[in-house]
């Protein structure tokens, strides 16, 4: 049941952020042909509640703004397209709206890599076949340890992946003198 209350929970944020770029885009495209004196009195008037806003902020009367999946999108997406951007971000850190870029970024990775599968489990038999040749031989690299299984005949994964499992000596500690 709480696997049907998400999903449907997670479609209804989507079809939201959805229609709230399809908003700003009709927005964007009343105002490319609006005329300029209209679009001037819009800028004032957003402007001074914008002004009005910030000083009701910083006197702490009313909390800072939440922004919706929909605005971090569109600031996503204005940071990329418009030059000298951080003048127009009067609510919020032009670091925010990096921070905002960056997780959106690991976010689109995530669903690529996760709607590809991803790499293949190792299985356990693999994993402890490379700590032991890695731990009976310590000097050979990742790349030499695949050959070596590539000659026995298993299919071992990429030796990226190997050095995941490889032994990995402990220091001695140094035993302070106190």
């Amino acid at each position: 049941m709480n696997a049907i209350r998400s999903l449907l929970m997670n479609v209804r944020r989507a079809l939201a952020g959805a229609g709230e770029v399809v908003r700003y885009s009709l927005i964007f495209l009343w105002g490319i042909f609006s005329p300029k004196a209209v679009l001037a009195a819009r800028l004032l008037a957003a402007e001074s509640q914008l002004a009005a806003c910030k000083h009701e902020i910083a006197a702490k009367k009313c909390p800072r703004p939440r922004f919706t999946p929909g605005f971090r999108r569109l600031w996503v997406v204005l940071s990329k397209c418009l030059d000298r951007w951080e003048d127009l971000a009067h609510l919020m850190q032009p670091a925010t709206v990096k921070k905002w870029h960056t997780r959106a970024f690991q976010h689109f990775w995530r669903w690529k890599s996760c709607r590809k599968g991803g790499r293949p489990p190792i299985s356990r038999q693999m994993q402890g076949l490379i700590y032991q040749l890695s731990k009976e031989n310590p000097l050979w690299s990742p790349e030499r340890i695949h050959d070596t299984l590539v000659l026995l005949g298993y299919d071992p994964p990429c030796a990226d992946t190997a050095r995941k499992y490889m032994y990995k000596p402990q220091k001695p500690r140094k035993r302070s003198t106190t």
